[in-house]
């Protein structure tokens, strides 16, 4: 998105009418939906502005680090004053309802889909048939997005696919998690159909594509279990099937991360940001962060990942982890290396792990054991052999330890260990501090401020083990 169209996006972000607060029951703007979107510049403008609340301190630039990844083993959290506790209470398995962090990125989340719900029903007035599709496509790839989200941190949510006044939401619950599920799944499947496999115009780099689509399509279902689909799925993607998308690993590990190297081939979807620019920058990614040891300590002499967790010095006071190593725009002050979503490395990841769970195969030029060894030797890692993994289950093992490998500090870490019900394990055992939790606490309490304004325990329940 160039400069202009996202500059667009900061005074839509204020334009739109929105449902953002349809769970506080707050009313609707006064500006209606209908009055607004009246060209296919209005809708164009919409559209960036759903892009525009992936950047938003309480998702990705921010609170999605401490929900997706200090929860995890890789990272800790050592101070229990900063935030008011807020994050450190996250990350040792304190939060509660009242937790603010849990609560802004549960709101946040909602706000971003209903800037996707806001535009979907005006997209009539977009010109160009082709250009229509793509919308929607991009629409419901984020309302996908963000509903994969929200059902992984939280299980049963209000599922809301259209735009809904203050009275409709009261009767709004939580839907099951299989509904959620579905509708992400419909979402995804329609949203590959409609979207094309690259763009041609660089102003355009970084919007959803097909391949996107498929990719986080694939990640659904191995959540889900469903690994037959995350077969015929990743397949699409996988070479040489993938080079409709132009995917494939760069040579360097390092390069995929290069804030010089932005929307690389390896990149399936990014949050994009630019430094130069007042409000389209961020901070810094991770800083200092306290890593588990184990983690450090499990990669190869001559493994070039592990060189990007080691720290670079940003100034006199400052350190960050190369991975996210960038330098202050000198105006601004702040940071511009973009945040990846999806890319290559973890589709071919993914591939060989759901290979491995439809059936083992022993055989080394197999599609699983070539996947998982394409990722593993791109950095210098040793190949693994059937003699190594001798089993269906010491391959599961084997690609789940090759995901903290190849992916930390990437928000995937905490996801892997809850759908491959290792999380207690990996926290009790931990490097760092060691914790023991409870199976509830793979999911996040609902918001007490949400569960109060409902006032409705049949219809809006708390998550188990979080009740008074």
């Amino acid at each position: 998105m160039n400069r202009i169209i996202m500059l667009m996006a900061v005074c839509m972000m204020f334009a739109l009418p929105s449902c953002d607060s349809f769970l506080s029951l707050t009313p609707p703007s006064q500006a209606t939906a209908g009055n607004f979107y009246k060209t296919t510049a209005d809708v164009t403008n919409a559209v960036t502005a759903a892009y525009s609340a992936l950047r938003s301190g309480s998702m990705y630039t921010g609170h999605f680090i401490y929900l997706m990844e200090v929860r995890s083993d890789n990272i800790e959290d050592q101070n229990p004053g900063a935030n008011a506790g807020m994050n450190y209470n996250i990350d040792r398995f304190l939060a509660l309802a009242d937790n603010g962090v849990v609560g802004d990125a549960y709101l946040a989340l909602y706000g971003a889909i209903s800037r996707c719900n806001n535009v979907l029903p005006h997209l009539g007035v977009v010109t160009d048939p082709a250009l229509k599709m793509q919308y929607e496509g991009e629409l419901r790839f984020l309302r996908a997005l963000h509903y994969f989200q929200i059902v992984r941190l939280w299980g049963a949510a209000p599922l809301v696919l259209s735009v809904v006044t203050t009275e409709e939401s009261k009767s709004i619950g939580r839907s099951p998690v299989a509904d959620v599920y579905a509708a992400i799944e419909a979402d995804l499947t329609a949203a590959a159909g409609l979207l094309p496999a690259v763009y041609t115009k660089n102003a355009d780099m970084g919007r959803a594509t097909a391949g996107a689509a498929k990719a986080l399509l694939a990640k659904v279902y191995l959540t889900e279990k469903k690994y037959s689909q995350a077969v015929n799925t990743l397949k699409e993607l996988a070479p040489p099937q993938s080079n409709p998308f132009g995917y494939r690993l760069l040579d360097n590990v390092a390069d995929v991360f290069s804030a010089g190297n932005k929307m690389n081939d390896e990149i399936i979807f990014a949050i994009r940001y630019d430094k130069t620019i007042l409000g389209q920058g961020h901070g810094l990614f991770f800083g200092n962060p306290v890593l588990d040891p184990k983690l450090l300590n499990a990669y190869e002499s001559g493994d070039a990942r592990r060189d990007l967790l080691n720290k670079a010095q940003l100034n006199a006071t400052t350190f960050l982890v190369k991975k996210y190593y960038d330098t202050y725009d000198l105006t601004n002050q702040n940071m511009g290396n973009d945040f990846v979503i999806l890319r290559y490395a973890d589709v071919l990841l993914m591939y060989a792990e759901a290979l491995n769970e439809m059936a083992y195969s022993s055989d080394p030029n197999g599609d699983a054991f070539k996947y998982l060894n394409m990722v593993r030797t791109r950095s210098g890692a040793t190949p693994f052999t059937p003699v190594q993994l001798a089993s269906q289950a010491a391959f599961r093992v084997a690609v789940l330890q090759e995901r903290r490998l190849e992916l930390p500090l990437e928000l995937h870490r905490w996801f892997d260990l809850v759908r491959t019900s290792t999380a207690i394990d990996a926290l009790k055992t931990s490097g760092l501090t060691p914790i023991t939790i409870e199976p509830y606490q793979y999911l996040y309490p609902v918001p007490q401020g949400q569960i109060e304004t409902m006032n409705n325990q049949a219809l809006y329940p708390q998550n188990p083990g979080y009740t008074k």
